[in-house]
């Protein structure tokens, strides 16, 4: 009996001890409640100045980008011209048309062309002759 009386007289401590549990995670929560909307706010504000310097940092790229972007054209246009030059000057020597030749030649043909269309138009029907029988 004494076992029993034992655990009888247990019970409302284990009960008492549970309630305390419960109790402290229901502070947990509400501590983390807390503190979370803390910690959040306090998350938000270093993401706000972390973009601040990272948006200076990707302009100062983007300028420098830009700047170099600058510099090749440039340095393009430094070796493409005298390059250029040298090609035309040795296209002429060896008597090749430039575009803008060709394109006026290819012009004066279209118009020849025309002419000569309109002009075989005309002969054709002056100088038509009657069919030949072969007998």
């Amino acid at each position: 009996m004494a076992v029993r009386k034992m655990k009888v007289s247990a019970l409302p401590k284990i009960k008492e001890s549970a309630h305390e549990i419960w109790l402290a995670g229901l502070g947990a929560f509400a501590l983390a409640g807390e503190e979370g909307g803390r910690l959040f706010k306090s998350l938000v504000k270093r993401g706000e100045g972390m973009e601040k310097v990272n948006k200076a940092r990707i302009n100062k790229l983007a300028d420098r980008v830009d700047g170099l972007r600058g510099d090749a054209r440039n340095a393009m246009a430094r070796v493409k011209n005298p390059f250029e030059a040298g090609m035309n000057t040795a296209m002429n020597r060896l008597g090749v048309p430039t575009r803008k030749e060709i394109t006026t030649l290819s012009k004066r043909v279209e118009e020849l062309t025309r002419v000569v269309g309109k002009a075989r138009g005309k002969t054709t029907r002056r100088t038509r002759r009657p069919a030949h029988s072969a007998a």
